[in-house]
């Protein structure tokens, strides 16, 4: 399969990066730092020898070159599978280049341009995407009103927002396009021993007290991977996976209006780097 993955170079990326390689699959790698990426793409080859690796320069917090990758990609004739796995914590609140909350825009905003950029070539592939979520996005309180939390805003209080994002838009892709084939599914990835914790500013010393309790990144990749080789026809579109398995998410995951309303309101934020 052809397959694009976004946030490649660590933790869960990483791992899911190496499990898929191994298993042959040609991969698109979609990341911000090209020497990471180069290092990795030598380390895989050493490895596999015969895998199929390809580095895509997008920095999902800068809009333009999420809109360089997309035109980048239009050679792809089929895309099977786009993963959107890159994302992150910031211990203070900071904007980006591009006027948005960064939290906002590293775990939503950037993919959600990613992702409808591509639809008609996901669309003609009759692709699957796979939004890796996590259960802080139960803690997700969502205005939207207020989703750039110009108010309000918090280090973990972001986050689980901008988790709850990765889930309305994946119900917002199903319920438009699975008719057209498309399927569309979020995952809860485990708790991974990754960076993550260096984002907590102040909080980072939970994190370490965690640590003996978390799970390597191989383990973390297991779902996505689980939803990725799958065949469409054996997993639930539109769902939330935990462990392999659909889970019930949070009851605003649910609410039409945020999935409705999420939708336009990242449409609009993302307008002028449509077409770039």
């Amino acid at each position: 399969m052809n397959i694009l993955l976004t946030g490649s170079t660590s933790g869960i990326g990483a791992a899911t990066a190496e499990i898929l390689a191994e298993k042959g699959h040609a991969l698109w790698l979609l990341n911000r730092n090209a020497a990471k990426t180069a290092t990795q793409i030598a380390q895989l080859k050493q490895q596999h020898p015969h895998a199929e690796l390809h580095f895509v320069p997008c920095d999902l917090n800068e809009l333009a070159s999420v809109a360089q990758a997309v035109a980048s990609l239009q050679s792809v004739a089929q895309i099977d599978v786009l993963i959107n796995n890159a994302g992150g914590l910031t211990s203070t609140r900071e904007t980006t280049l591009d006027g948005f909350e960064m939290q906002f825009q590293m775990n939503h905003l950037g993919h959600f341009l990613l992702t409808t950029a591509l639809l008609p070539q996901l669309l003609a592939s009759k692709a699957k995407v796979i939004h890796v979520s996590s259960e802080a996005h139960r803690a997700g309180k969502i205005q939207l009103n207020n989703l750039q939390l110009d108010s309000g805003w918090s280090a973990f209080g972001a986050y689980a927002n901008a988790k709850l994002c990765n889930l309305l838009f994946t119900k917002a892709l199903h319920a438009r396009y699975q008719a057209q084939g498309l399927t569309a599914y979020a995952l809860h990835p485990g708790v991974v021993n990754t960076g993550f914790g260096d984002g907590l500013g102040k909080m980072k010393w939970m994190w370490k007290l965690m640590t003996p309790f978390l799970i390597t990144p191989a383990k973390g990749a297991a779902t996505t991977i689980h939803l990725a080789t799958s065949a469409a026809t054996q997993l639930q579109s539109g769902a939330y996976y935990k462990n392999q398995k659909v889970k019930a998410n949070a009851a605003a995951g649910n609410d039409p209006a945020l999935i409705n309303g999420l939708w336009e309101a990242s449409a609009a934020m993302v307008q002028q780097w449509v077409n770039a």
